[in-house]
């Protein structure tokens, strides 16, 4: 039932960012606990993401592990590649119907379990989202993934989506609730009571802008009502590892940022995928982050970058969040577009 997302999610967290050595070692502590089910990168955003996921699949931590990507060949293809099951998501806005049945039935050849999410679930009426879920169902998708991607849903609001779409076709569920107005746990809990199969959950809640469902909390709840059966005290240990990597890397001022509401990180993007998307003078750099979101972020400076140079600094964030294990500021893409500009 439980989908850790800690690995990717986690890693949009603001402020934070993992080296690989750190992602194994959470991923180890976690599937101590008993969690099963693992969403653990996004191989198509750095080498190293690559190499994490074909190390978990290769330990066998988890019996489901997972990767993410776009609804594109190459992104697909590079995910099969690590042996991991294929999970993707729509674009935001606009997408082709058929253009995305055909990445889903491309996936499938792989012999892998293929899952999509809806991207921001909540935007849409409900026979909207009844009507694409079955398309992709019948494309071949195994699990629909009913993202609230941007945190702006209610319990209800879930309740009334997962169960139509439960009652309309036979392909399992899964459920992705963020934490803008301090309703993901509420609302996951909404979605398990209205028969969702998975919940993506994370240590500690973290995540983009201010996370997502809390893990110990739905592991108790699934527990308790008798679905599961995960080791709650094993799960100490890796709350108590990312707090410690919180602490030493960003500060105890990240729990006021990362309040609902009034917090800093609720208007902080750190995903590349999500830039343009969520309005924000507020950035976070890592692995994840895109040409797109460093192009707006020069410019809030009033620096114009050109594509080269664009390219040149994603690399580098990129490359040094992985092997300094930090995430960098907006000041530091400052400092880097400097070099860049003037080897050029």
């Amino acid at each position: 039932m439980l989908t850790d997302d800690t690995l990717r999610e986690g890693l949009q967290t603001p402020g934070l960012s993992f080296t690989v050595d750190e992602k194994i070692r959470i991923a180890r502590m976690i599937s101590e606990a008993g969690v099963k089910r693992a969403l653990v990168s996004y191989p198509s955003a750095h080498a190293s993401e690559v190499e994490v996921t074909e190390k978990i699949v290769s330990e066998r931590l988890f019996s489901e592990v997972f990767a993410l990507g776009r609804t594109v060949i190459d992104d697909i293809d590079v995910i099969a590649q690590t042996g991991a099951n294929i999970s993707l998501h729509l674009p935001f806005g606009s997408f082709d119907m058929e253009d995305i049945c055909l990445s889903i039935k491309h996936a499938k050849k792989y012999g892998r379990t293929v899952e999509i999410a809806i991207v921001d679930v909540v935007s849409y009426g409900i026979d909207d989202v009844v009507r694409i879920a079955k398309k992709f169902s019948e494309c071949g998708a195994d699990v629909v993934q009913l993202p609230d991607t941007k945190g702006a849903g209610t319990p209800n609001r879930m309740v009334s989506i997962v169960r139509e779409v439960k009652k309309n076709l036979d392909v399992a569920v899964e459920i992705h609730c963020h934490n803008d107005l301090g309703l993901s746990i509420a609302e996951a809990i909404a979605g398990i009571d209205a028969g969702a199969d998975h919940v993506d959950t994370t240590v500690m809640g973290i995540g983009e802008r201010n996370g997502i469902s809390d893990e110990i909390t739905i592991a108790r709840y699934l527990n308790d009502i008798g679905i599961e059966k995960y080791d709650i005290k094993a799960f100490r240990r890796a709350y108590e590892y990312v707090f410690d990597l919180i602490m030493n890397k960003i500060g105890s001022r990240f729990f006021m940022d990362n309040m609902p509401v009034l917090g800093r990180n609720v208007e902080t993007v750190t995903a590349g995928t999500h830039a343009g998307s969520f309005p924000s003078d507020h950035y976070s750099f890592n692995v994840y982050a895109g040409r797109n979101a460093i192009r707006a972020a020069l410019s809030s400076r009033g620096i114009n970058a050109t594509d080269s140079e664009i390219r040149k600094i994603v690399q580098m964030v990129k490359d040094h969040s992985v092997i300094e294990g930090r995430a960098f500021r907006l000041d530091d893409v400052v400092k880097i577009y400097g070099e860049v500009h003037e080897s050029s």
